[in-house]
């Protein structure tokens, strides 16, 4: 019961991030030149806050994004970490335009939990890209709630 509060916690906290400033290290997707019209674009990144890998696939008007983010620094400010949560940035080419959503995120001063492995498909939330058709960029980001 308490993963699934949880897990219900973050995905609420997902739809709103995208109105949230973030402090992030950009990086180009590995292998992608530019925006993918389709396939799979992979991606991993190390920073002083946190890690993680990202594979997101746009093929046949379907959207996965699968891979895990964790949070190097989880004791919050008064145990030596950030009261950051640590996920992935994506930035989305859809039907109408540029789109961006993170991630699941690692939020260990919320939940315990500072590695978080993720697989679901982000048209499926309220809050998520609509009619996506191609990924334009991924990168490590740290959101502060």
């Amino acid at each position: 019961m308490r993963g699934i509060l949880r897990a219900t916690a973050l995905t609420a906290a997902i739809g709103a991030l995208a109105l949230l400033p973030t402090t992030a290290a950009s990086a180009a997707p590995a292998g992608a030149a530019g925006p993918a019209a389709s396939g799979c674009v992979t991606d991993s990144e190390t920073e002083d806050f946190g890690r993680g890998e990202i594979t997101v696939c746009v093929e046949d008007g379907e959207v996965r994004v699968t891979g895990h983010v964790e949070d190097l620094k989880p004791g919050g400010p008064f145990n030596g970490g950030d009261s950051g949560c640590v996920g992935w940035w994506i930035d989305w080419e859809t039907a109408s335009g540029p789109d961006s959503s993170t991630s699941t995120l690692a939020c260990p001063h919320f939940t315990d939990e500072p590695y978080v492995e993720f697989d679901y498909d982000p048209t499926d939330s309220e809050y998520g890209p609509k009619d996506v058709t191609g990924v334009a960029d991924t990168h490590l980001t740290m959101v502060f709630m």
